[in-house]
This record gives structure tokens, C-alpha cells and sequence, in this order.
């Protein structure tokens, strides 16, 4: 099964999220982690390859940037995919993160049609045409 790993701190986001994988064939295998602390202690203890991991920028605790740093000190980032799913549009915000080494950057859709086809698009890229070092 295709595994996602959605860091969203926001339960309405997290919710409307949950109903667009519902929505697509094959069904998606969703991990929600609250912050960026989880998703660092996430991927020590899991082998994380393979699955792509949806990295909101706005977060308590430890934002997104401050995750994608500490991922490029440790060297973990060119092991993992790791797209941007954030509501920020500003060009700082995308040249720091793709400077960073994510793999993508998607804003998030003001409704749940353009949100199941944006997960729609992401499964089948990311799990039907990509190639990548699965477990």
C-alpha cells in the first residue's frame, strides 16, 4: 500500500486531507504527525523510504524550515521525499525550501474537488511513474 506522511498541525486541514486519500484509487495509507519534533523522532525510529512525506511549513514547535535544516545536518533529506504542502505562496518561503532539498512544493487547494485531485496526482506520480528505492 502507498504510505503518506502528512505533518499538519491544523485538525480541519488534517480532516479534509483524510477525505481526499478516501477519494482516490488505490487507496493511501496515511501517517498525520502534529509537528516537526514527531517527525523527526518519526523518521529515526522508521525506514521512511519509499513513502513521501507531506511537510506543512507553519507549525508549533518546530516549523518546517527548522525540520528541513536539521534533516540537511544529519543528511537524511537525499533519502527521503519530501514535498512542501503548505498554505504559504511566498517566493522566500519556496527557494528556502528547495534549497533545503524537498522534492516539491504544492500550496494547499481552497477546496476538497482541487485537494482530491491535487492527492489524486501526487499518488499517481509519486507511487505509479516514480522510481524510487522502495523498502
Amino acid at each position: 500500500m502507498s504510505q503518506l506522511i502528512l505533518v499538519e498541525d491544523d485538525l480541519d486541514d488534517i480532516y479534509f486531507f483524510k477525505m481526499a486519500c478516501d477519494a482516490v484509487t488505490p487507496k493511501l495509507e496515511v501517517t498525520v504527525l502534529h509537528d516537526g519534533n514527531e517527525l523527526i523522532e518519526y523518521i529515526e525510529q522508521n525506514n521512511c523510504i519509499g513513502k513521501v512525506i507531506l511537510l506543512d511549513l507553519n507549525m508549533p514547535k518546530m516549523s518546517g524550515l527548522e525540520v528541513l535544516k536539521k534533516l540537511n545536518k544529519s543528511n537524511m533529506i537525499n533519502q527521503l521525499i519530501i514535498i512542501t504542502y503548505t498554505t504559504s505562496d511566498h517566493r522566500e518561503d519556496v527557494k528556502a525550501a528547495y534549497e533545503l532539498g524537498v522534492n516539491s512544493y504544492l500550496t494547499k487547494p481552497d477546496n476538497l474537488e482541487q485537494l482530491t485531485q491535487l492527492v489524486s496526482s501526487l499518488s499517481e506520480y509519486w507511487f505509479t511513474f516514480n522510481l524510487n528505492l522502495k523498502e
